[in-house]
């Protein structure tokens, strides 16, 4: 059975609809392939882009920064123009930290020459272990405003110490920072200077010494009580065992004003009670401060200085007296003769118009200024200039000061009872125990019978 042909516009659909299909599956990817590929090209562009750029980061940072960093380090000067600063507060912030060379509390003496440049300055202290960083040194500097303006002279300075510290310090100015100092009583005019030495002030510590050993005519003339020094001495004795606080530098920091201050703080604890009881001893203010340095070193218990002080006034000022024929036998005396001859056995450096080589002043101290005798009081021998302070065979007071006396050692030789009669005092160990104690008597007979006795009771100790 034949089929019937279909009619023509039916085919004609049929045929278009077919050309539509094969068009549509021939042109499909095309499309796609145009829409897709604008996109692989903008994001190709990026990537590169992005890789370039970490490439210039990472090349900067391996390659050139280093270098520019180094050229800094070697031209610190460098730092005061603005894109370096920038870049090194970029690259390496930490170099311009404000920050100490390190916590080792030291003295470091430093000689800054006129016409010495900021960067030659800088140089110096990274040499001496001041600074951890010559840039972090000019940029301290420069912050300040201080450029060319820093001062020569000589300075004791520490690693302890800021940069823009130690620019104030070249400068002579406060920043606001002060410090400390604990002066022992008891300690010798060394002994005051190495305390000194070992805190973090910069003044010049040669200096300091040379004040204290020779005070200049016009410093003494401040003070009354220096009235009856007499000329040449040093102030040993007259420097109070005291807590102050000081500027770590400025003006106030000087050798000479810390000295004037010193001074100063003495002569208000000297009240006028305590002066005119000196007098009333017929003491000179210059005898009381002997007699009370040598108390200062033998007291123990705050109750016995003024027996002890008794007992030294009575022998000085009874030098016809037979049991004592005016000799003090003061251990101290003798104590503080050997150490000076044995470190400057050419001449005393405190008293007038000697010569000889004394240990720096850095070495002060380590020494051991009150070493213990090894033989009885009679037997110690001095060095002739240093005679005077062999109280065993020399009557009289040893010619000057031996330590620096607390306020309540002068005191007790003001207000001492000297009419006990006491002229002898031994140390002894009531219950066995050596605490400081010492027996108080008038005669010769009873000295010797406590000194038995407090061998017996101190014996093992």
């Amino acid at each position: 059975m034949s089929r019937r042909p279909a009619p023509m516009g039916e085919y004609e659909d049929r045929r278009n609809a077919r050309i539509r299909q094969l068009r549509e599956q021939r042109e499909g990817p095309m499309r796609r392939r145009r829409r897709v590929q604008p996109l692989l090209i903008v994001m190709w562009i990026a990537g590169s882009i992005a890789l370039l750029g970490v490439l210039l980061v990472v090349g900067f940072n391996i390659f050139f920064a280093p270098r520019v960093m180094a050229w800094v380090e070697g031209n610190p000067g460098a730092i005061e123009h603005g894109i370096v600063q920038d870049f090194v507060q970029w690259y390496r912030p930490e170099v311009l930290a404000d920050e100490p060379a390190s916590e080792e509390q030291r003295r470091v003496s430093v000689d800054v020459e006129t016409g010495a440049t900021d960067t030659g300055i800088g140089r110096l202290l990274f040499e001496q272990g001041l600074i951890r960083s010559e840039v972090a040194f000019q940029y301290a500097v420069i912050t300040a405003g201080r450029e060319g303006t820093l001062a020569a002279g000589t300075y004791d300075l520490s690693p302890t110490l800021r940069p823009s510290e130690i620019v104030a310090a070249l400068r002579g100015e406060f920043f606001g920072a002060t410090t400390m100092v604990t002066l022992r009583e008891g300690l010798r005019l060394e002994e005051v200077v190495a305390t000194f030495g070992q805190s973090n002030m910069t003044f010049n510590l040669e200096e300091f010494a040379a004040l204290l050993q020779a005070p200049p005519a016009e410093l003494l003339n401040e003070f009354d009580f220096l009235a009856d020094l007499p000329e040449g001495r040093s102030l040993e004795g007259y420097i109070p065992p005291e807590t102050l606080d000081y500027e770590i530098t400025g003006p106030r920091s000087k050798p000479l004003e810390i000295v004037r201050k010193l001074l100063g703080q003495l002569g208000t604890l000297l009240t006028p009670e305590i002066r005119q009881a000196i007098a009333a001893k017929g003491l000179s203010i210059d005898e009381a401060v002997i007699i009370a340095s040598i108390v200062e070193r033998e007291a123990v218990i705050d109750e016995e200085r003024p027996l002890i002080a008794a007992v030294y006034i009575k022998r000085f000022q009874e030098p016809d007296n037979a049991q004592t024929a005016g000799l003090l036998n003061a251990d101290p005396t003798l104590q503080y003769g050997l150490t000076t001859g044995e470190v400057r056995p050419e001449g005393h450096p405190l008293l007038a118009n000697t010569e000889g080589a004394l240990l720096p002043v850095d070495d002060w101290g380590s020494i051991d200024w009150w070493p213990q005798l090894q033989v009885g009081g009679g037997d110690v021998a001095l060095e002739e200039y240093l005679l005077g302070f062999q109280t065993y065979t020399q009557a009289g007071l040893p010619p000057m000061p031996i330590a620096a006396p607390r306020i309540e050692s002068i005191a007790a030789v003001a207000n001492a009872p000297t009419d006990e009669g006491y002229l002898f005092f031994v140390a002894g160990c009531p219950g066995g125990t050596r605490d400081g104690s010492h027996y108080f008597s008038r005669t010769n007979a009873e000295h010797e019978a406590l000194v038995a006795q407090a061998r017996e009771e101190c014996a093992g100790q």
